[in-house]
């Protein structure tokens, strides 16, 4: 009895160019994929842009898209295109039909040949038993066709598991299931540099059809790597051009200056030389010792240390925070995370930094840092005269000037600003009005029309004085008499953002309010904007949520979607109002310097004021509300820097399991709602009853020796709880400005 035929060995020929992203690959592992793509027959290719089809180790649409920037692909996310056959397909090629006409691409002529000589030795091979074939009542189905749309001007990346899984099935699957990302190739946009990566140490030989001996001679994956390495070695003395390049670089601002030949080369890394004095001083005043914080086991989580406002090496710090924000308005995301964690760790130093080595011990910081360091040290006498020469390019680079115009405008980001200047040529806010005015939303109208007097920074004084305006609403459209104020039936205030941690002036004014009667806090938001409209003080309610009231004030469902965390960008799931407020006290009450409770305006009855134009300055005034049982977690959520926010997050995914936001906290595992914030004991095992969804209760007796009853009920008490309960500690918001 004859044989049955072998199925078809894969054959990757009929898939567009293939390029490796080495992301997540160590040199071998990237080696061993290339040579498999190779060995199936695939169109591989060392050059970014000739490939279509990329295949990497990422699992993000942001990560996909700066690994092909990193390599000068810039593209904008699309759909694939339709299917039209532009790419020959195993079966057109099969059946002897002609390929459909195409535009003549170097890596299509090279697919064509390939597979030429992979069907003429086919055929040889397959004579001797192609009468056994025929005589088999039930031949094997052959496999499914993959079809490949038109890639001439898109590319799409797969997950490497795509690979993976076409060998394990012995034909290829289809792509869609493994697609990160798919998008449109455009042109550089104007005033970008593409990223320049770093060399990859190893080298490479950029296959061809030609190059392969008529038998298809596939080489050993042994002694591949060596004969390449040695071939492009070869090669590189006389085609520098042509040496691939890989690893991520992280993405620069693109100033003008670097497209100059002395920015072109490629310098060494700048290293610190320590002189013979250097190495006296040291002995002399050795490095003081490493703080508590930067040894321990979460010594990279900024909200387990403390951050002070002021620190000994602002001026350096101040040098950085300038590069984050070009990494931000450049959508660079992994460069912003990595100064915010440098910033963070510099700014919980206690000690002025005097050597590099101080830097290199602190988590977070690098060498690259230490070198920022020594540059800033060394370019002059003085902290207010010292520089770094990025920072410099950056301050008179034109293109970061305007961007950073359109991103201070209020509802517009980085995303945004950058369409406005690169895309729409806009240079000023003038343009913004007469070109695009109707396309704007109404938050972005609002921060044009006073855009100055946003950027004016605001009081501890008034800051505090519009909070007593908004306190005083509150009580009254809740009912709360004067004889209830500051008790258990009182509304409670909480001035939050950069006021509680310390700042003299503040860009803008958070306020929480809250209640210990539930049902109060019910769209409180509602009445309480109502009620300071009526009266004047809120010009434009630009965006009124009640989303927390809408869910019954429980806490935010572990899987949900639609919502931002006020680290990523200010808003959460609380109910709350942004509002533009401004003082319509003017003339007589400004100058008799009343304090907003003393005062009772009322404006639209005053008919000598109606028409006189108000001179007082808006401001931007957000109002959330938390029920008294979550109040805790509204008040820390609305309190910490940016990084601090960010870890505390971090922190309780990755040592509890738990989802911190601030409307409360859930067990990922099975989304229970956790309490730390109720009066417990102050035991350990009250700690683990409540990591159970357990409600501790108070002992029997509490005059009895170790029975400690922790029963504070303020807003302060709950706050202390639950950081304590995370397991991070306690520390006052003045210790959280991380930035």
């Amino acid at each position: 009895m004859p044989e049955s035929p072998k199925p078809p060995a894969l054959d990757l020929a009929s898939v567009p160019p293939i390029y490796i992203l080495p992301s997540h690959l160590d040199p071998e592992a990237l080696h061993e994929q290339e040579d498999l793509v190779f060995r199936l027959g695939g169109s591989l290719t060392y050059d970014s842009q000739e490939a279509r089809v990329f295949l990497g180790k990422i699992g993000q649409k942001k990560r996909a898209a700066f690994d092909l920037r990193a390599r000068g692909v810039w593209t904008e996310e699309a759909l694939l295109p339709e299917i039209d056959h532009q790419y020959p397909s195993r079966d057109n090629h099969d059946k002897g039909q002609p390929p459909h006409k195409k535009a003549r691409t170097g890596w299509i002529e090279r697919d064509v040949k390939r597979r030429d000589l992979k069907r003429r030795r086919d055929s040889r091979s397959s004579t001797s038993t192609e009468a056994s074939t025929r005589s088999e009542n039930h031949p094997p189905s052959p496999p499914p066709v993959v079809s490949w749309p038109n890639l001439k001007s898109h590319i799409v990346v797969l997950k490497l598991a795509w690979l993976e899984s076409c060998i394990n099935k012995g034909h290829i699957v289809h792509y869609k299931p493994y697609i990160i990302y798919s998008g449109k190739i455009i042109p550089k946009p104007a005033g970008e540099t593409s990223p320049k990566a770093l060399p990859d140490p190893t080298t490479y030989v950029k296959t061809t059809a030609s190059g392969s001996s008529s038998s298809h001679h596939v080489p050993k994956p042994t002694t591949s790597i060596l004969e390449r390495a040695k071939a492009d070695a070869a090669m590189h003395q006389s085609h520098p051009s042509t040496s691939a390049t890989s690893h991520l670089h992280r993405r620069r601002f693109g100033d003008h200056a670097h497209s100059t030949s002395s920015h072109q080369a490629k310098h060494p890394p700048k290293l610190h030389r320590t002189t013979t004095s250097e190495f006296e001083d040291l002995a002399n005043n050795p490095l003081p010792p490493l703080p508590d914080w930067a040894t321990g086991r979460y010594a990279h989580y900024s909200c387990c240390r403390d951050t002070p406002m002021v620190t000994r090496n602002a001026a350096f710090i101040a040098q950085l925070t300038k590069i984050k924000e070009s990494r931000l308005l450049t959508l660079d995301d992994i460069g912003v995370r990595a100064y915010s964690t440098s910033i963070a760790s510099l700014s919980a130093y206690e000690h002025h930094i005097r050597h590099p080595d101080e830097i290199t011990r602190l988590p977070g910081c690098n060498a690259k840092l230490a070198a920022l360091w020594t540059e800033w040290y060394h370019s002059a006498d003085t902290d207010g005269e010292r520089s770094i020469a990025t920072v410099r390019a950056l301050d008179d680079d034109d293109d970061l000037r305007h961007l950073r115009l359109f991103w201070n405008i209020w509802g517009v980001g980085p995303d945004t600003a950058r369409k406005f200047y690169f895309e729409r040529g806009w240079r000023d806010l003038d343009d913004v009005v007469e070109f695009g005015w109707s396309g704007l939303t109404r938050v972005q109208q609002i921060g044009v029309k006073y855009y100055d007097e946003f950027l004016a920074k605001i009081p501890r004084a008034e800051v505090e004085g519009i909070a007593g305006v908004i306190l005083r609403h509150a009580r009254g459209v809740l009912g709360v008499g004067p004889a209830q104020h500051g008790g258990p039936q009182d509304v409670e205030c909480v001035i939050v953002g950069g006021y509680r941690r310390g700042k003299t002036e503040c860009g803008d004014v958070d306020v929480v309010l809250s209640h210990r009667d539930e049902e109060k806090t019910k769209d409180l938001v509602v009445d309480v904007v109502s009620s300071l409209e009526a009266e004047g003080w809120i010009t434009h309610t630009l965006s009124l949520h009640t989303t927390t009231s809408d869910r019954g004030q429980a806490t935010l469902p572990f899987r949900s979607t639609g919502h931002h965390h006020h680290g990523a960008g200010g808003f959460d799931s609380l109910d709350k109002a942004l509002c533009v407020w401004q003082d319509p006290r003017f003339e007589q009450d400004s100058l008799a310097g009343l304090h907003p409770d003393e005062a009772s305006p009322n404006p639209k009855s005053d008919e000598k004021k109606q028409d006189q134009k108000n001179p007082n300055v808006h401001r931007r005034v957000d109002i959330i509300i938390s029920s008294w049982r979550t109040v805790g977690c509204a008040v820390l959520g609305w309190s910490g820097g940016t990084t601090f926010q960010r870890d505390i997050r971090q922190f309780v995914h990755k040592t509890k399991g738990l989802k911190f936001d601030s409307s409360g906290v859930r067990d990922r595992a099975n989304g229970l709602v956790l309490d730390f914030e109720s009066p417990r004991p102050k035991t350990q095992n009250a700690l683990e009853a409540i990591l159970k969804g357990q409600k501790p209760s108070p002992p029997p007796d509490l005059s009895r020796p170790g029975d400690q009853w922790d029963d504070g009920d303020t807003w302060q008490d709950r706050e202390r709880r639950l950081m304590d309960g995370l397991g991070f500690g306690y520390r006052p918001p003045e210790k959280r400005c991380t930035g």
